[in-house]
């Protein structure tokens, strides 16, 4: 039987004091992946803010090493969509 897992606070900031969110568009994008994200690992989201430079997530994972890989995969994902959309390439975090 696994161990008990609670709560974790997680913090994302823009590389080079970027935007990450320069308008409503990339917010929703934001709020779809989050979305996705909670589907590939499942994991309640009990709190998130979204600030133009920035994201906090209040997430509670189900199983040990959820949080890490939701967080790969959602850091990943939406920094793929995130140049797509904004038509600009790039390797690393945004």
């Amino acid at each position: 039987m696994g161990g008990w897992v609670a709560e974790k606070r997680s913090l994302n900031r823009a590389v080079g004091r970027g935007t990450l969110f320069r308008n409503e568009g990339d917010y929703a994008a934001f709020e779809r992946v989050l979305e996705e994200a909670r589907d590939q690992i499942p994991m309640r989201v009990l709190y998130f803010c979204v600030m133009p430079n920035h994201w906090h997530l209040v997430l509670w994972p189900e199983h040990d090493g959820d949080l890490s890989e939701s967080l790969r995969w959602l850091t990943v994902t939406h920094t793929q969509r995130w140049h797509a959309a904004h038509q600009t390439s790039g390797t690393g975090p945004l």
